[in-house]
């Protein structure tokens, strides 16, 4: 790793990544070894190549990242300064510190203050990934001040935040100015209801948030309420993950309320009117294709297929004129043709009959088939 870094070549290359991936066990190298002498002269080996390393990190691909990313590794205070010394200024886009603990002279990795002083050295930075460090109450303002002021569009906080301080921390990034986040995870972080309002606030103002996680806090079901009502005004998020709250079920209010707000089948127009958007790691359906207008174009046609089956979509339309007939088979076409390319790649599939039925079932009430296709999202229609 180190003759490459001198060679000025990336030692870790993935498809679409280029960086610094050191990763330890657990247990190697022991802790006493860390917090001694005896591993110092390799990291200021290290920490020397680093500093001279300069890639033509700007010159990358769109599509390919740069990042440096120290996973369980131990270091002592003298072996964190150099590295974090060395760290100082390069642009990186993604930093990953994870599973490190505080570095503060004890056992550990990079401290939380190393860490921001780092990311505050570099304006290319894009991600800042600091899962399971221990971040204390004193270090919430700066953190949220550089995730504000820097441009970070991804941040993971996973598994590091006591009682509390969890709440206190998300409470602080939602509230304190203009967010730029596009993915935020605060999985495992008991995080409890007390800025539950916050957040469902948050979400109905329709961010730049397009990721969030939420997994293994202490959400119940009425937070899950709150949250997927504001996803009625939300058309940014595209995923959430509430699962494994300790207060929350699949089966639950919670889920039975993001259920209603991303397909809502008690008419054709509710349907459409649904959140097309978002998935959701916590109820039996989700929007699963990227497009929102296959999403919803699929709802409508599976509510049609339902009610096909027994036979009562004319039980919903209003009369029309025969005129409006070949409108309503194009439309009926057309939303067949989406639900077949949802179920490309959903699973479970949506099931669905054939347009034939659908058509010959209206066909034989034409006569109240207009509101139909007025559901379907057509706004006027030439009859001459």
């Amino acid at each position: 790793m180190t003759i490459a870094m001198r060679r000025g070549e990336f030692p870790a290359s993935y498809d679409k990544a280029k960086g610094i991936d050191l990763q330890m066990n657990d247990d190697y190298p022991p802790f006493n070894y860390a917090i001694n002498d005896e591993l110092l002269p390799h990291w200021k080996e290290f920490a020397n190549a680093l500093k001279q390393f300069t890639p033509a990190i700007n010159l990358l691909p769109d599509n390919c990242e740069s990042f440096f990313s120290f996973y369980c590794v131990q270091l002592n205070l003298d072996a964190m300064l150099l590295i974090k010394e060395a760290l100082i200024g390069k642009s990186f886009r993604k930093f990953s510190f994870t599973n490190n603990d505080n570095g503060d002279g004890a056992r550990g990795g990079m401290s939380v203050d190393a860490i921001l002083d780092i990311v505050e050295s570099n304006k290319h930075l894009r991600k800042l990934d600091i899962r399971k460090n221990q971040i204390g109450r004193e270090y919430i303002p700066r953190l949220c001040s550089t995730v504000r002021n820097y441009p970070l569009v991804e941040l993971e906080i996973f598994d590091s935040c006591a009682p509390g301080i969890g709440d206190q921390m998300l409470t602080a990034l939602l509230t304190g100015g203009d967010l730029k986040l596009e993915r935020l995870d605060m999985s495992h972080n008991n995080i409890t209801s007390l800025g539950i309002t916050i957040l469902s606030d948050y979400l109905a103002t329709n961010p730049a948030l397009k990721y969030l996680f939420l997994a293994s806090n202490e959400f119940n079901d009425s937070d899950a309420e709150l949250i997927a009502n504001a996803l009625r005004t939300n058309m940014t998020l595209r995923y959430i993950n509430l699962e494994g709250n300790i207060n929350m079920n699949y089966d639950g209010a919670g889920a039975k309320a993001f259920r209603l707000v991303l397909c809502d089948e008690s008419s054709l127009n509710a349907a459409a009117g649904s959140n097309h958007k978002c998935f959701c790691v916590l109820c039996d359906y989700s929007n699963r294709h990227e497009q929102r207008q296959i999403n919803r174009a699929s709802k409508i046609y599976r509510l049609l297929s339902s009610r096909n089956r027994m036979l009562s979509n004319v039980n919903h339309f209003d009369d029309i004129d025969v005129k409006m007939l070949p409108n309503m088979l194009e439309a009926v076409g057309k939303y067949h043709d989406a639900v077949r390319e949802y179920n490309e790649n959903a699973y479970p599939p949506f099931s669905y009959v054939d347009p034939i039925s659908i058509m010959y079932e209206i066909m034989r009430k034409w006569d109240k088939a207009f509101p139909l296709y007025k559901a379907l999202g057509v706004e006027s229609i030439e009859t001459s």
